[in-house]
Parts: structure tokens; C-alpha cells; sequence
């Protein structure tokens, strides 16, 4: 008897951690796939009017309308023909399946809510939203966020999701703001990197007060920010040329210390409220903002 119970409790144990195993390894999609290149390009509700623009890449998704502007970095998996990806939001992550039907047009579902991430039969719900396929990007939105679909379309999201190679972190990076590919970034181009970061603070999924400074600080940077530009180039631009290498960043550093680790671990522990509160202090930007 003491033999049999043994082996019904092995039993027992071993049916419940092949259930526990099964359910969670089920309950999250493998996200491994860039996004299929059928469906990546610039989506509309009405391409015309502008209404809901939905611009996928390789590996990011940019979503506009007129109350919200978000960037999602995500890879995909294939679920029943449908390709799913994860968009993360400041209060959560959710989950959306996109498929492109015979008339070229994108259709679009999601889960229903509480959902076990086992039950696929959803899929087969006609409750999806449709979009077209778009030329290109309104003009207006391009305006304001051609920097960030450049920034989709570059290698630098790609390289440096890779933690394994940080140097070619910081190398990708000074190849993107260098827009002139000459080796050297510009006044201009400390500019836009500028924006960018200010983008990723003030406006990337963020509503209310947040977004509202965001976007008088986005399009303000321009007047401002190349004087702090000429500063951090009169810090480094030790061969006299107005523009910063990447060789420049680098000179009078310890040759042993491991500097690219750095930089990308200092990059990744910026605060947004300290970069907000040195915004918020500058005077002359203040004075530009009430003018």
C-alpha cells in the first residue's frame, strides 16, 4: 500500500505541474517574428481624411489619431493566419491580431476582455476593424512625426534591442542623428535628437498635461535647443570644426573603463521628471512658451 500511495502522489504531482507547465506556457504568444511584409506600410481608417493612421515596420508600430499618439516597439507571432504582437501602455500591455484580407485591406481584432490567452475563437469573430492601405503619411503627421517614422525605418531599434553588443548600440545611434552621414553631427542634428527625446517624454502615450507640454516643447525646440547645442559642441569639438564625432565623445576617457556599458545603462536610467524639471527651468524657454 505504502508503494501504491507513493506512486499515486509521484502521480498527482506530475499531472499537476504538466497542467501548470501547459497553462502558462500557453497563456503569453512567443513573440519572435518581425511584423510580415504584406502588412507593413501606412494604414488608415480614410486614407483622405488622415482618421486613425496606423504605420507598421519591421519591428514598431506608430498609432496617430487626435487624442492619442503611441510608438510600440514588438515582435509577432502567427496564430491561425492571423499575426499577433503585444502593444505595451502605460497602465498594462494588451494584445492585438492583425490580417490582410483579399480586397488589400488590414483588418484588425482583439481579445475580449479578461482574456485566458488560450481561447483562440475569437478569431473567427467578424467584430474587426477595418483598414486601408494609404500611400503615404499626411502631410500634417509627417511634419510632425517624420523624425520617429525615420527613426522605424532605421537599424537603431533592431541593434539595440540587442544588450549583447552595446557598442553597436551607441555606433547605430550616432549613424541615425548623423542625417548628413559625414561623420560629424550638426548643430541641426543635435536639434533633432533633441526632438526625438522630447517626443519619447512628453508625447509617446501620454495624455493630459503631459502631452500638452509636450507638444509646445516639440515644436519650440527648434528656437531653443540650438544654443544648448553650440554649448555641448563648445564642450567637445576640440579640432575646431562646429560639430561633434563620435571619436570626440570619447577623447581624454580611461581606455580600460567600459564606457559604451555605460552610457546605454545611464541612457536607459534617464528619469523623464528630472529631464522635465530642467525643461521647466530653463527661463528663456519659459518666456517662449507664454510669448
Amino acid at each position: 500500500m505504502t508503494s501504491e500511495l507513493c506512486l499515486m502522489k509521484s502521480n498527482f504531482f506530475f499531472f499537476i505541474f504538466i497542467f501548470i507547465f501547459s497553462f502558462t506556457s500557453k497563456a503569453e504568444l512567443i513573440l519572435e517574428n518581425k511584423f510580415p511584409k504584406n502588412i507593413q506600410g501606412i494604414w488608415s481608417l480614410n486614407c483622405e481624411a488622415g482618421t486613425q493612421v496606423h504605420i507598421i515596420g519591421k519591428n514598431s508600430s506608430l498609432w496617430i489619431d487626435e487624442d492619442y499618439v503611441g510608438l510600440n516597439m514588438s515582435k509577432t507571432s502567427e496564430v491561425q493566419g492571423w499575426t499577433g504582437y503585444k502593444w505595451g501602455e502605460l497602465d498594462g500591455s494588451y494584445y492585438y491580431f492583425l490580417k490582410k484580407n483579399t480586397q488589400n485591406q488590414l483588418m484588425e481584432l482583439t481579445p475580449p476582455e479578461e482574456w485566458d490567452g488560450i481561447d483562440y475563437s475569437f478569431l473567427n469573430s467578424n467584430d474587426f476593424s477595418i483598414y486601408e492601405k494609404c500611400d503615404s503619411i499626411p502631410s500634417i503627421y509627417q511634419i510632425i512625426y517624420g523624425e520617429i517614422v525615420s527613426l522605424m525605418n532605421s537599424k537603431l531599434i533592431e541593434t539595440c534591442s540587442d544588450d549583447s553588443n552595446p557598442q553597436a548600440c551607441i555606433t547605430e545611434t550616432f549613424n541615425f542623428l548623423d542625417v548628413s552621414s559625414n561623420g560629424e553631427l550638426s548643430i541641426a542634428e543635435l536639434t533633432r535628437a533633441a526632438r526625438i527625446l522630447i517626443y519619447f517624454t512628453f508625447i509617446d502615450k501620454k495624455t493630459g498635461e503631459d502631452r500638452d507640454i509636450g507638444f509646445a516643447t516639440y515644436t519650440t525646440t527648434s528656437l531653443f535647443f540650438p544654443a544648448i547645442s553650440k554649448i555641448l559642441i563648445g564642450n567637445y569639438d576640440y579640432d575646431n570644426s562646429n560639430t561633434l564625432s563620435l571619436k570626440e565623445l570619447y577623447t581624454d576617457r580611461v581606455a580600460d573603463l567600459d564606457y559604451q556599458n555605460l552610457f546605454k545603462d545611464n541612457i536607459k536610467g534617464l528619469d523623464p521628471s528630472e529631464l522635465r524639471k530642467f525643461i521647466e527651468n530653463l527661463d528663456f524657454f519659459k518666456s517662449i512658451l507664454i510669448n
